[in-house]
């Protein structure tokens, strides 16, 4: 028996190290970016298997998006560092400690400064949220966690924010012209909640702004990371505010 699962560890080792070769770096990155993606819809998407159209659709425009990632990242001087690393086979466990701690920090006070922004200057102004379904449990915040760290990163900043900066380092100076992509993509990143925020509240003046501006603080901050330390460090970033926000934060207040 022992001799059998020694065989077939290495048959197994002997495919894997065959797909490396037949496929280039770019095209790892690409089906794990994808892989990463998926996931984060698969986990926040209610019966999943019941909804395969929707799956389906959801991971063709992540791997759009992965894609023009790729292409568009080493052009304007962003990129996946960790990923990179894991891929080729190099150490990257020190990596991902280096950018932990401030990856964490930065999305723990992210959220807190949207959570402070809301009741001190939105939350007097607006009429009560009439929520259209019961609060959901608090373990589907953890999911919420790994769809903004995971699918919502590659879309925003992977793929838009690397577009803005591949445009406009062609333009202006380089910190100028990264400065626009964050602001950019944390602008796109505020509209694409407003969905949500139509489920609890009508879409008037002042709750797109709010839905805009409490987004658009957080896409700041994780699209800062994405330029200063690589998209690995938005993500956990992002899934840190998340976790704060929708299992923390209403943990408290249940």
């Amino acid at each position: 028996m022992l001799r059998r699962g020694l065989g077939y560890h290495r048959l197994g080792a002997a495919h894997r190290l065959r797909l490396d070769r037949a496929l280039t770096p770019p095209q790892r990155r690409l089906l794990a970016l994808s892989g990463a993606g998926l996931f984060g819809v698969f986990a926040v998407l209610p019966h999943p298997l019941a909804n395969l159209g929707q799956l389906a659709s959801s991971g063709v425009l992540i791997t759009i998006a992965a894609a023009a990632g790729i292409w568009l990242a080493p052009r304007a001087g962003l990129g996946t560092p960790i990923i990179d690393a894991a891929l080729s086979g190099q150490p990257f466990a020190g990596r991902l400690r280096a950018i932990a701690g401030l990856a964490i920090g930065l999305g723990i006070l992210a959220a807190l400064a949207v959570v402070a922004l809301d009741v001190a200057v939105f939350a007097p102004l607006l009429p009560r949220a009439t929520p259209a379904a019961p609060a959901p449990p608090l373990w589907t915040g953890a999911l919420a966690a790994l769809y903004g760290g995971l699918t919502e990163e590659i879309l925003l900043r992977y793929c838009v924010m690397s577009l803005f900066a591949w445009l406009l380092t062609k333009i202006v100076r380089r910190p100028a012209a990264y400065w626009g992509a964050i602001a950019g993509a944390a602008l796109l990143f505020g509209v694409g909640h407003l969905p949500a925020t139509a489920t609890v509240l009508p879409l008037t003046p002042l709750v797109v702004t709010r839905a805009i501006v409490l987004n658009g603080l957080a896409g700041v901050a994780f699209g800062w990371l994405y330029w200063r330390r690589g998209l690995e460090a938005a993500m956990v970033s992002h899934g840190s505010a998340n976790l704060i926000l929708h299992v923390a934060v209403r943990g408290i207040g249940a």
